[in-house]
């Protein structure tokens, strides 16, 4: 990917450098492995445990991005020398406007790093409801909507469909249709059958997209997709029209990345805060393809 990149910075670190450690101050920014491996570090009962090995094509500090979020672990580098791409709001866009392989990239990754969170749901015993509105990024996802919604008003050619409550989009197991949905208005409750039974694990409203790991590979949906509210009016995107809504402008595709990393993020916390073992649990995506877009 280095041969690609013009408006984004590199660094170089040698074995056993710290890039950065988990408390530290966030300075907007994120960084892409263009070469090498590095270890990921948290605190666990007063321990430093490893949680994640990363290599090339991964990325990794993408909350650092978003909001000034102290670093929730410590990486360090675990190869001879690994090389990073610095990127940061101001150098996506940049690199975005001209290199849209770059930022067709980023969308593909953030996307099966999604479905990875989506499947530890098969590793939870008991059901939880992810808490939005007092997580520190509640701004950002209300701002995540707001642009999406915008993206639904520009695209007239969109078919919306109108559900009526309890209403379910597709079923857990159900095999995939190829869609990925935007809620256009009203509300739809995420679900996922667990030891005690089917609870709904997150809430979307207008501008929330869902059933993207469509664009894995996955045969088959990994949650249940239930209309909450009267009147929920939903629109669908096969893989070409999504990958030209992307293509149409840099400030989309940071949008859409902002999107699916927000999401992932809060999904992630509460999944772990239900089971802290899926902290150091893997889960094997060896089905899950990255999407080309």
């Amino acid at each position: 990917m280095l041969h690609i990149l013009k408006d984004i910075r590199v660094t170089e670190f040698k074995q056993g450098a710290t890039i950065y450690e988990e408390g530290d101050a966030a300075d907007g920014s994120l960084f892409f492995i263009l070469a090498g491996r590095v270890n990921v570090l948290k605190m666990q009962d007063g321990k430093s445990r490893q949680i994640d090995n990363l290599g090339e094509g991964q990325f990794f500090g993408e909350i650092g991005i978003l909001i000034d979020y102290p670093r929730t672990a410590t990486v360090l580098a675990a190869s001879s020398t690994v090389r990073l791409a610095r990127i940061t709001r101001q150098s996506f866009l940049a690199e975005a406007s001209h290199n849209m392989k770059f930022a067709l990239k980023m969308i593909g990754i953030t996307i099966q790093r999604m479905a990875r969170v989506e499947l530890k749901l098969q590793k939870v015993q008991t059901g939880f409801t992810a808490d939005i509105e007092n997580h520190p990024l509640k701004d950002i996802v209300v701002e995540n909507r707001r642009h999406n919604i915008a993206i639904a008003e520009k695209l007239h050619s969109l078919r919306s469909m109108l559900y009526p409550r309890d209403k379910k989009v597709y079923n857990e197991g159900e095999k995939d249709s190829k869609e990925l949905f935007l809620v256009l208005r009203g509300e739809i409750r995420l679900s996922h059958t667990f030891n005690n039974g089917e609870v709904s694990f997150y809430n979307l409203y207008a501008g929330d997209f869902f059933g993207m790991t469509t664009l894995t590979g996955l045969e088959r949906r990994p949650y249940s997709a239930i209309v909450a509210a009267d009147h929920t009016s939903i629109c669908s995107f096969d893989k070409a029209l999504f990958s030209r809504v992307l293509q149409s402008d840099p400030d989309i595709v940071y949008n859409i990345f902002r999107t699916i990393v927000t999401y992932s993020t809060i999904l992630d916390e509460a999944i772990r805060k239900k089971d802290p073992a899926q902290t150091t649990q893997s889960v094997s995506d060896e089905a899950l393809i990255e999407p080309e877009l």
